[in-house]
């Protein structure tokens, strides 16, 4: 997938912010655009209070949405000048449910990148990295919650268990991992997962596939209980500090990983790096 067109979801919260510098660094690294998309609900209100709102009231609530966009638009171009991106930079405003938006909106580009938007101010309208994930068909980059962006390692880490979703991701980011020095990829194997260890662990497939394309990869495998997958590649990310974690998310039913668990839902909470995400 070539990088030339990213988006960033942008609500000028500092996880955003977070989001918007990682996003602005990775347009100077691939030459690519940068566009923020922000959404917003407009004011709602049942029929029994709506009809006996004025016309001067819902010209007030009207003009207080306007400007908070025009706030957030103003420090959006702040942060930008701040990073001394020169490259093509636009501010797309929309109104409606953030997700719905999203969702459609990431077809038209390469990769959107958000922040990992946990702080309760975003309430019942914050994003939903599933459903964007799941509904657009292109990957979501996700920057943690009070990351402090640096200049990259060059260092890249892939959740690797041979899966359809796993291979999306390694696909969808091999021009990010075409440029790194270093890349880990990354097994988990359980007790009960040994004996069939040979159909989930890497091989050297993987890593002729990643030479051909000019990366010199490694394979790392972790031992952890079943059940605990997440928290080894948390752990082991924390541990090296890679730029981002490539891989596939919500390969099992979204409701099952609800009900029960699961290696997205796990590093999604807890991520300590960028998380580079496919389905």
């Amino acid at each position: 997938m070539a990088i030339k067109d990213l988006a960033v979801a942008y609500n000028g919260s500092p996880n955003a912010d977070a989001a918007l510098k990682f996003a602005v660094q990775m347009c100077k690294k691939y030459g690519a655009c940068l566009t923020a998309l922000y959404t917003h609900m407009p004011p709602a209100f049942d029929d029994n209070v709506g009809r006996w709102l004025s016309d001067d009231v819902l010209e007030t609530l009207t003009k207080a949405v306007q400007e908070e966009s025009n706030a957030i638009e103003a420090k959006f171009k702040k942060k930008v000048a701040l990073e001394k991106f020169k490259g093509s930079v636009e501010l797309i405003v929309e109104e409606g449910p953030a997700n719905d938006l999203l969702a459609r909106a990431l077809r038209y580009y390469d990769l959107l990148l958000i922040g990992q938007y946990s702080i309760s101010t975003d309430g019942d309208h914050k994003l939903r990295v599933e459903e964007l994930v799941l509904r657009s068909g292109k990957p979501v980059l996700i920057v943690p919650d009070g990351y402090k962006v640096r200049p990259f390692n060059e260092h890249a880490v892939i959740a690797w268990d041979g899966s359809r979703t796993a291979a999306r991701a390694l696909s969808d980011a091999m021009q990010i991992l075409e440029t790194k020095s270093r890349l880990d990829v990354v097994t988990v194997i359980s007790g009960d997962d040994k004996a069939d260890s040979k159909d989930i662990s890497p091989s050297n497939d993987i890593l002729r596939h990643l030479k051909r394309h000019g990366i010199e990869a490694k394979i790392v495998k972790l031992s952890a209980p079943r059940g605990s997958h997440g928290p080894a590649i948390n752990e082991y990310c924390s541990e090296v500090n890679p730029d981002v974690l490539v891989m596939g998310g919500y390969g099992h039913a979204r409701l099952r990983e609800k009900l029960f668990g699961g290696v997205t839902q796990h590093v999604l909470q807890y991520m300590n790096v960028p998380v580079f995400m496919s389905h």
